[in-house]
């Protein structure tokens, strides 16, 4: 089959089949299928449901990763696509069923071409994405216990980037995403009668404005980082004072050091606004998701890769980070490696993912494609290479 049609028949399979996190059974079998009739031994039920499987081309050299994610969001589909899902509620609005197609076409390349080329192939389907839990059970459960790759490429779509695009930038790329919640005790009582009471509303109002203000104020502001509040609640009537009041919210940054400081700045904010109205206050802290950091040298393999291979692809070098979360971060923290950007971004579409009406589109398929070939070629080829992989 012609590796164009087979990119968009296995992008429309998924995406016709999506399934939530935690919940991948059919994707997982699907891929663990396609793995098997390309010649990879494959392991299932890693960490979850993830799939992994590896292609032993011979020879001494590398064992690369291609990483890609499986799972899907729990939203109602409204794309009018002949390949909808079939799944009511769940839908692929984050583009993973384009991601698996991508790399398994890449999995594909690899075993057509395995003459000529050496080493290992590594290929990891993960589970759980969404929810930040797969690629940390997929380590739990002993992913690089037997065969630790010496390079890692995890790929995803950014509609923010046009189609026929690459997005590959060193150093941070995402954020570290927390979550906190704050609860402030007082003393309730009758609204007409505040002096006799500790108001818990006057405190997580004085908190956040303590918490913003000493974020904006004490914080490098050259750091990328946020502070946001999403939930507040507390009372039961107009006229009444409640004896507690909860706030959460997320805090992203991109530095160890910078989300420790942040914690500390939270705990003097509520403590002060706690403090001055009498009451006390109760801190969970919950950390998240590291910081998605792409190696310099990496980057720079896979700069040179494109540009002997694929140079009519222009790659986007700058510009590419934000304060997302991605939990392939942890394989990154064990295995030099990057996170690639596929554009995926087309005028006159919706660009933006978790949106009802989003839709990979084909050229960004292509695009994937070619620059995870590239890459096994790279890495992988006979003819080419790193120093050092000599027979």
């Amino acid at each position: 089959m012609e590796i164009k049609l087979y990119l968009q028949q296995v992008y429309e399979e998924l995406h016709a089949h999506p399934e939530l996190s935690l919940e991948e059974v059919w994707t997982a079998g699907f891929v663990a299928d396609e793995l098997r009739g390309m010649g990879f031994s494959v392991s299932t039920q890693v960490g979850g449901h993830g799939v992994v499987g590896l292609l032993d081309l011979g020879g001494a050299g590398l064992t690369l990763a291609l990483r890609c994610d499986m799972d899907a969001l729990p939203i109602t589909e409204e794309t009018g696509a002949d390949f909808a899902s079939r799944n009511p509620g769940a839908m692929h609005a984050c583009g993973h069923d384009s991601h698996m197609a991508m790399v398994l076409a890449a999995c594909r390349y690899a075993a057509e071409n395995r003459g000529r080329l050496r080493g290992k192939l590594l290929a990891i389907f993960q589970p759980a994405e969404e929810v930040g839990a797969g690629a940390k059970a997929m380590l739990e459960a002993g992913l690089f216990r037997q065969q630790k790759p010496d390079r890692l490429v995890a790929i995803h779509n950014l509609p923010g980037l046009a189609t026929g695009m690459l997005g590959l930038q060193s150093g941070p790329l995402t954020a570290y995403t927390d979550r906190f919640k704050v609860t402030f005790c007082g003393v309730g009582g009758h609204g007409a009668i505040p002096h006799k009471t500790k108001d818990p509303i006057a405190m997580a109002t004085a908190g956040v404005q303590n918490a913003l203000a000493l974020t904006h104020r004490r914080r490098d502001p050259s750091l990328p980082g946020v502070l946001s509040f999403g939930v507040i609640q507390g009372g039961t009537s107009f006229n009444i004072i409640p004896e507690r009041v909860t706030l959460e919210g997320t805090v992203r940054t991109v530095q160890a050091d910078d989300r420790e400081l942040m914690i500390r700045l939270l705990h003097q904010a509520f403590q002060a606004a706690a403090d001055l109205h009498g009451g006390s206050y109760q801190l969970e802290y919950t950390r998240g998701v590291p910081a998605v950091v792409n190696n310099a040298g990496v980057v720079q393999e896979l700069s040179g890769f494109f540009a002997s291979q694929i140079p009519e692809v222009p790659v986007a070098s700058e510009g590419l980070a934000s304060l997302i979360g991605e939990d392939v971060s942890y394989f990154l923290q064990e295995v030099p490696g990057v996170l690639l950007y596929i554009g995926s971004g087309r005028e006159g579409a919706v660009n933006e993912l978790h949106n009802p009406r989003f839709l990979v589109p084909r050229e960004t398929l292509i695009t994937g494609y070619k620059a995870l070939a590239s890459v096994i070629e790279g890495y992988l080829s006979k003819e080419g290479g790193l120093p050092g992989q000599e027979e």
